[in-house]
């Protein structure tokens, strides 16, 4: 990953500071949301159902497919 540095004075490097600590972040990710407008990251969508079959909970927030009830009875035919 790219590193790009400036350089401030030692009061406006402590307010940058400062206002990281404020705003929960650290100085890259808050100097990066200032200078970018936005988070690069957004927070992962969680949709949490239970399987019919297993009763397990599984993320049903796109891209992964389910396990199948076909698959589950057959990873459970064997089992004592």
């Amino acid at each position: 990953m790219p590193v790009l540095s400036f350089k401030v004075d030692p009061h406006s490097a402590e307010r940058i500071r400062a206002n990281a600590r404020a705003a929960r972040s650290s100085v890259s990710a808050y100097l990066r949301k200032a200078a970018l407008g936005e988070d690069e990251r957004k927070p992962a969508r969680i949709v949490r159902r239970n399987h019919p079959v297993s009763g397990l909970s599984y993320n049903a927030a796109g891209g992964a497919r389910p396990v199948t009830d076909e698959e589950i009875r057959a990873a459970l035919a064997d089992f004592p």
